[in-house]
């Protein structure tokens, strides 16, 4: 027998038997009980009496059975108390620093925390900058690596401003392409009291404004060839790992404003030494991440005809390589463009003649879009000046050269679109009062069908569906039992009034049973979307033939009689009223004319031989009342659609129009928008006077005259650019006085 207590059998999932000399005292202490028994309580029963010689049981304690022990365990409460961790108490351990680094077995330039036990900090961001700057390879490496993966993923949040130096340490980290181009390294004064003898020295805190002069001095000693060693490829990769940052970091607009104010001096050399790499291919990433970083830092500097990276950027327009054509244009367009200074952007005072006319060709790129929106913005930043426009009277011919190519912009990607105003809208003929009567034909081919079937074929042969019209239930019911009821048999042998307006919705989909609740009490039952047609179809959906020959009595009688086919109407008046005789050939009579005038017609009221009298002309007759009769239908034609008649036309006023696409606040965008700001900074910095080569016509009149019924008609068409060719059109009509 184990000596273990109760409380202590509870917890293993066992019980323990009571003494023979000892009654079993269960503990009464609380226990926690499992979710499935949490609402159960267990019910003791009465143990079961025996012979021992064991002391009878305390009558006030329960007694639990050990046959019913069902072997679940039962959970007790357990006391706990509260241990302090770093993770509940981190107060506690801030000043802890017990614990040592374990050194690494091998060392990853790139995922040295793998392998590396280090404290935990959030400044990661400190770590990489600081490796950075300690110069030591496999730091660099590593900075580098969590540099690029940090300025992609949390750009908006990587700011210079935290970071000093971290900027000038990219740059002159990235300035080191210079030492594969040429084995020069370039050395950064600060000082501008130091002289920059030297050639390979560059003024980092104003800028070498002679840096295109010392790089031509210096000579390239890269091959060309694509064999590389394992040195030229690690620096390689260090220089475009860290212009990929600054490139990534400057598409952040503080970032950019940052580094333009505090570092314009050696990001200006940065950049022109960068765009003035070797034209080969493995560098084509590295000048295009520095096109791309001029594009976002130049709209924060100031520039001149000589600024080294002006002249820089125009070379690039000379490149065979589209991508830098794009970003250099899109970086000389945004030049000062966030500079409040009139005198911020003078480089355009002294563009080169071949500059411009390359800029003009750009313009003709349709299919090339980046291109063609580039050199537009170019061509309005120029086109604000007066004195450069004069300078374009010299290259150009406005009136058939430069105007004609901006007024055909005005169309480019202009989308179709239609506007429509009603004038007067369409009026139909009211529905048919009656529902159609039913020919004996029809009647007998209905009497041959079961119902449903029967109440749904005459449903189709006398109504059609019409979502605007409508009949009431009782009407509708009692056509039905008026055609169709029996009363020699039980019921009528019709379908239950109930059945049968089921079976309307069930015969047309579209319409409904309703309940409309009009003025008063009362109440009307329609069936809503069907309406009679003006007569009985066939079974084939084509619509019954009716003879309109009236007789001789006074009042005359019309015959009335329903055909299925044009055909059978033809023979019936032909042999039954005309009284012709048929020939061998099916459908056709003997038209010879008659001994005495007996020919006439009779036909819906017809007044051909009411003066003349009959006529003995067999032939004459019969053609003429061929005419009143339709025409023979085709073996496959198709069955006409039942529709309303038309009493008064619609009539709508259509316009339409060639929009340019706009934004979500409604403005115009993209080139054509583009080639209409130009056009209206053209006519407003023409020259004031007489162009003596254009027949002394004004200047106005000599370059818009020609091409206004064009600037109207675009104006018509083009609601997007209304107020901007408004604007022109206001312009070009306003008379100077001089």
């Amino acid at each position: 027998m184990s000596s273990q207590t109760p409380r202590t059998s509870l917890r293993e999932g066992l019980r323990q038997a009571p003494k023979a000399n000892q009654p079993f005292i269960p503990d009464t202490a609380p226990v926690r009980r499992s979710h499935t028994q949490a609402n159960q309580s267990p019910q003791p029963t009465p143990m079961s009496q025996t012979h021992s010689n064991s002391p009878a049981p305390n009558s006030n304690s329960s007694h639990f059975p050990t046959e019913g022990w069902d072997g679940k365990e039962q959970k007790v409460p357990m006391n706990t108390r509260e241990v302090a961790t770093p993770g509940n108490r981190p107060g506690l351990f801030l000043n802890l620093h017990g614990k040592v680094a374990k050194q690494p077995d091998f060392y990853d330039p790139y995922f040295p925390l793998r392998y590396l036990e280090v404290p935990k900090t959030d400044h990661i961001y400190k770590r990489a900058h600081y490796g950075l700057q300690s110069g030591i390879p496999d730091e660099v490496d590593f900075a580098l690596y969590h540099l690029v993966q940090i300025s992609n993923q949390r750009w908006d949040k990587f700011k210079f401003e935290g970071f000093p130096l971290l900027a000038e340490t990219l740059m002159e980290k990235a300035l080191g392409v210079s030492i594969l181009c040429t084995g020069v390294k370039w050395e950064l004064q600060y000082d501008f009291r130091q002289p920059m003898e030297r050639i390979n020295m560059l003024n980092s805190l104003h800028g070498t404004r002679d840096i295109l002069e010392r790089i031509r001095r210096i000579p390239v000693t890269l091959p060309t060839d694509t064999l590389e060693t394992d040195e030229f490829n690690h620096r390689l990769r260090n220089v475009k790992e860290a212009t990929l940052v600054l490139r990534n970091m400057v598409l952040l607009r503080e970032n950019a404003f940052y580094v333009s104010r505090y570092a314009h001096g050696l990001l200006r050399d940065f950049l022109v030494i960068l765009i003035n790499l070797p034209n080969q291919p493995r560098l084509n990433e590295i000048r295009n991440d520095a096109l791309d970083i001029a594009e976002e830092v130049t709209k924060f500097m100031r520039t001149d005809p000589e600024d080294p990276l002006w002249l820089s950027l125009l070379h690039c327009l000379e490149s065979s390589d589209r991508a830098h054509v794009v970003r250099a244009l899109w970086a000389l367009t945004h030049f000062s463009t966030e500079i409040d200074e009139p005198e911020a952007n003078r480089a355009l005072e002294r563009m080169p003649k071949q500059t411009l006319q390359q800029m003009y060709f750009h313009t003709l790129l349709d299919l090339d879009k980046d291109v063609l929106s580039g050199a537009l913005d170019f061509w309005y930043q120029y086109t604000l000046s007066r004195e450069n426009i004069e300078t374009m009277l010299d290259i150009f011919d406005f009136p058939s050269v430069f105007v004609p190519r901006m007024i055909a912009l005005l169309t480019h990607e202009a989308r179709p679109s239609k506007k429509e105003t009603v004038l007067q809208e369409e009026k139909v003929a009211p529905p048919p009062s009656e529902i159609p009567r039913v020919p004996a034909e029809l009647l007998k081919d209905l009497m041959e069908l079961q119902e449903p079937e029967r109440s749904s074929r005459w449903l189709r042969c006398c109504f059609v569906e019409d979502a605007e019209c409508e009949i009431t239930q009782i009407a509708l019911w009692q056509a039905y039992q008026s055609r169709f009821a029996d009363p020699r048999v039980p019921g009528g042998g019709v379908l239950p009034a109930a059945e049968f307006i089921k079976n309307v919705s069930t015969t047309f989909t579209n319409a409904q049973a309703q309940v409309i609740n009009g003025p008063g009490a009362a109440t009307r039952f329609i069936i809503k979307g069907i309406r009679p047609l003006e007569t009985a179809y066939t079974f084939q959906g084509f619509p019954y033939l009716y003879c309109k020959w009236a007789d001789n009595t006074k009042p005359t009688k019309t015959c009335q009689r329903a055909f299925a086919t044009p055909t059978d109407l033809r023979n019936h008046v032909f042999a039954d009223h005309m009284e012709l005789k048929a020939t061998d050939t099916p459908g056709h009579y003997n038209l010879d004319p008659a001994e005495t005038p007996i020919h006439t017609c009779h036909w819906d009221n017809c007044t051909r031989f009411r003066a003349s009298g009959p006529s003995a002309n067999t032939a004459m007759v019969a053609g003429h009342v061929a005419s009143h009769l339709p025409e023979e239908r085709p073996a496959d034609a198709e069955a006409p659609v039942s529709k309303r008649a038309v009493l008064q036309e619609r009539i709508v006023r259509k316009w339409f129009y060639m929009d340019t696409p706009i934004n979500e606040r409604g403005e115009p965008i993209g080139v054509a928008y583009k080639a209409a700001l130009v056009l209206r900074n053209v006519a407003r910095n023409l020259p004031i006077g007489m162009a003596q080569k254009y027949n002394g016509l004004s200047w106005k009149k000599a370059v818009f005259l020609s091409h206004r019924p064009k600037i109207v008609e675009t104006w018509d068409r083009n609601r997007s650019l209304r107020k901007e060719l408004t604007e022109l059109i206001m312009i070009i009509e306003k008379e100077d006085y001089y």
